[in-house]
């Protein structure tokens, strides 16, 4: 491979070097053709981000919010600063609200207060429940009873008010794209299928097109709507303080924050390593040329993301970033090895020495692409779509990232003069005159701090935690988290989660026509002898349950409608005839509002609505999850094929869950087809295992970190480890690969390693230095996974530098100083 590689740079890359005018005009005709798909480049701010593809969870989730309806409502919440809620100015002001909420197109249902039905306006005979309901619209409604009922309602008490009565909120439910399901469900049909006939795979690859269309313009509708709600909930009135908050806006605000700090964090951090370029470099020509080979590198990757209809989510997006350290890596080594050139052969043309530049690092930087490549390309194996997404993205953006390297780079130093050699020439960093000094007279002593650390890193990996809190997400001065706060502390809870009770479904034959309420008529509700007082027990035991957790708010099943039943059997609980009567008295829209929501008699099933606190006390949710589970199956006698925990909080638990396990899963197929790649690139089984162990140490030590600090695994920092072992042996190789040569000149080892150091150490440390600092400025975001990835990857940089400068030459010192000169020059 090495001999097919130096024939390839001693013609043919040679050759099309004499020609970089041409180059030039070649990498300009690609940037041209590609103007046009750069501006479809999008992202993805569906709730669909925030799940697992392949969850068996999702599935039953789907089905369910087929039938109950998913999570794809809001909250807003309404407190007057001037009036009280049951003023009539005010219930005015929520009416005028919630009609300009209904003309928003992608709205679909607004239910608020006003909406709430009164059975205490007067008491209301059961009997006459039909046509005598009233609500806050009602001409004739007495306020202060309106108020005393709602305040204290089982159902309404801190869903649509206050327990104090001095905020409401306004439910919005927006419209189900219909469309999108029906692609989705034909989809799905079509790739189960085992065997497909060739019509079949014609009619999943139009549909695959058809999907991806109608998702992308279902995404930019949905923003929009949201876009225009906030609009009205900021103009409306502002003697009335209103939060918004929701799935959907929680994953819509992701992908803008994500979208809002790639442009204005994105922009910082190429001004900030223009500045670090510039004061290690004193030269505006090694500002200039790495900051525009990674600037298009960007570009094209965007452009073929364009091209390809290919949208980022928040995991995705994170490419951004690590092609500007990779493109950025690529470009300093380059320099450093320029700069070196001209220090030992001043006498050479510029062209021989940008040819030689381009030659001597076109290995390693073919061999750090190809490893780098071979990291992200483990989770193309992920479960996840967007982790799978990430993969396949940074792989060719790496591609691009070295083509442009290679030609845009190349060309524009060659038409560029020989210059002067700046005045940082022939200084020599202090960090790496440290580091090599430690490593060469303090050997024993860093190995045995590797050794404690990689003991102390195990107890920290121990300890790490995922955040699958949405709230834990946004930055406390951000308008998302302040809502979702306030949501969560004034109106029972923050994120949705449901509870699916199956039973028997309804059959005709389960109709007494002994009951009192039994007619020869044709009944116009017959599932209403579904619903038995069994059935309820059952409810309200759960309902006590989760209302004694903590981690859990507001919490609404038919046990809660059977409460405010109550009042017609003189505060008793309900009886089957009771229950049957007030089902049959029910009015249309009241069973459609308060019934049908939590029930399905014809599926067999009860539907127990539950809110999750996130303000408090952080909480497990797989506990959560399995106490609810060991309550039905000990306590209720119920099989975990009857009870069934589902929500967009279970999805995203299930997603972080699924990326951790697969994580875990593709970091030992990323250590091993890593080690192989040392063995061929390096041809030393020794050499492999001493340039790989450093960075695993340094990815040890990142996620022990996290564990002792208390930093969440998110849906960004969770590929953290796969991220060092990719930047951090780029660096191992370009170390392995000078110290080769260092020894190939027939030197001992301790004088390879200083030499290495002295060289090739440049190159790292600047790339290095210039990284962290760049990426310092991440860590100012109001997205918290965005400043916890910034900080950790100049952290990684660092870990990395540190152990590839420290560990790895203390290794080759002990393995290598008793071998004889010819024995090591072999290697």
């Amino acid at each position: 491979m090495s001999y097919l590689l130096k024939k390839f740079m001693s013609n043919r890359y040679r050759e099309c070097l004499n020609y970089p005018v041409y180059i030039l005009l070649f990498v300009f005709a690609i940037c041209v053709l590609a103007f046009p798909y750069a501006g479809q480049f999008s992202f993805d701010a569906s709730e669909d981000t925030l799940v697992a593809e392949g969850d068996p969870n999702l599935e039953y989730y789907r089905k369910i919010a087929g039938t109950f309806g998913g999570d794809e409502f809001l909250f807003l919440t309404f407190e007057p600063t001037t009036q009280e809620i049951f003023s009539q100015a005010v219930l005015d002001d929520v009416e005028l609200l919630t009609n300009k909420l209904e003309a928003v197109p992608g709205v679909g249902v607004v239910y608020s207060i006003l909406d709430a039905p009164l059975l205490e306006n007067p008491a209301v005979p059961v009997a006459d429940l039909s046509g005598n309901l009233k609500t806050l619209r009602s001409k004739d409604v007495d306020i202060q009873l309106a108020r005393a009922e709602l305040t204290a309602s089982p159902l309404f008490r801190q869903l649509l008010v206050s327990p104090a009565g001095d905020i409401t909120s306004i439910r919005i439910d927006l419209e189900p794209n219909l469309r999108l399901s029906q692609l989705r469900v034909e989809l799905d049909s079509l790739n189960s299928l085992s065997n497909p006939l060739p019509e079949q795979t014609s009619r999943t690859k139009q549909l695959q097109g058809l999907y991806r269309q109608a998702y992308r313009t279902h995404t930019q509708n949905r923003v929009n709507t949201l876009d225009q709600i906030r609009e009205i909930r900021d103009n409306h009135n502002n003697q009335v303080t209103m939060h918004l908050g929701g799935v959907p806006l929680v994953a819509s605000d992701m992908i803008a924050y994500v979208q809002q700090d790639i442009v204005v964090f994105g922009s910082l951090v190429i001004i900030l390593i223009g500045l670090m370029l510039f004061v290690i470099f004193r030269r505006l020509r090694w500002v200039l040329l790495p900051v525009t080979t990674t600037a298009v590198s960007v570009y094209l990757t965007i452009s073929l993301l364009g091209f390809l209809n290919q949208p980022t989510t928040v995991i995705s997006s994170n490419f951004v970033s690590l092609l500007t350290i990779i493109s950025i890596s690529f470009s300093i080594h380059l320099i450093a090895k320029y700069r070196e050139l001209m220090e030992n052969s001043p006498d050479e043309t510029h062209t021989h020495l940008v040819y030689q530049t381009m030659s001597d690092k076109f290995q390693p930087c073919l061999f750090t692409a190809i490893t780098t490549m071979v990291a992200f390309g483990s989770l193309v194996t992920s479960d996840i779509l967007p982790v799978r997404d990430f993969g396949w993205i940074m792989c060719m953006s790496i591609l691009i990232s070295f083509f442009v390297s290679y030609s845009l780079f190349a060309s524009i130093l060659l038409l560029l003069p020989k210059g002067e050699a700046s005045a940082t020439l022939h200084h020599q960093p202090l960090p790496t005159r440290v580091l090599s000094y430690l490593s060469v007279n303090y050997t024993w002593i860093i190995l045995t701090v590797a050794t404690a650390s990689t003991l102390l890193a195990v107890l920290g990996i121990n300890r790490l935690s995922l955040g699958n809190r949405f709230i834990d997400y946004f930055s406390p001065d951000t308008e998302i988290r302040q809502g979702l706060a306030y949501i969560d502390e004034h109106l029972g809870g923050t994120v949705p989660m449901d509870i699916i009770l199956e039973f028997p479904p309804f059959k005709a034959v389960e109709i007494d026509e002994s009951d009192d309420f039994y007619t020869e008529d044709v009944d116009e509700y017959p599932e209403r002898y579904w619903y038995t007082t069994d059935k309820l027990q059952i409810l309200a035991r759960f309902e006590r349950f989760l209302e004694g957790r903590p981690e859990i708010g507001k919490v609404i099943s038919l046990s809660t409608m059977e409460k405010m039943g109550r009042r017609f059997v003189e505060g008793n609980t309900l009886g089957s005839v009771e229950l049957v009567a007030a089902l049959g008295s029910v009015p249309e829209d009241i069973r459609r509002d308060l019934v049908e929501p939590y029930s399905s008699p014809n599926q067999g099933l009860l539907r127990i609505s539950m809110r999750i606190h996130e303000t408090g006390p952080e909480f497990s949710l797989d506990e959560l999850i399995s106490d609810i589970q060991n309550f039905a199956r000990q306590e209720l006698q119920m099989s975990d094929e009857e009870v069934h925990i589902t929500g967009m909080a279970v999805l995203f638990n299930d997603m972080l869950r699924s990326l951790y396990d697969s994580q875990r899963s593709t970091l030992v197929f990323v250590i091993l087809a890593t080690f192989l790649l040392f063995v061929v690139l390096l041809k030393s089984f020794v050499l492999a295992l001493l340039g790989l162990l450093p960075n695993l140490l340094a990815a040890a030590s990142i996620l022990a970190f996290m564990g002792f600090a208390g930093i969440p695994l998110d849906m960004m920092t969770i590929t953290i480890a796969a991220i060092i072992i990719g930047i951090g042996v780029d660096d191992a190789i370009h170390y392995l690969h000078r110290f080769k040569k260092e020894m190939a000149g027939g030197i001992d080892v301790k004088s390879a390693v200083q030499n290495s150091h002295a060289s090739i150490g440049h190159a790292m440390y600047y790339t290095s230095a210039t990284v962290i600092i760049g990426f310092s400025v991440l860590t100012v975001s109001n997205f918290v996974p965005t400043v916890y990835f910034g900080f950790l990857t100049a952290l990684a940089m660092f870990l990395a530098l540190l152990a590839n400068l420290t560990v790895l030459p203390a290794l080759l010192i002990i393995f290598y100083q008793r071998k004889s000169v010819e024995a090591v020059a072999t290697i």
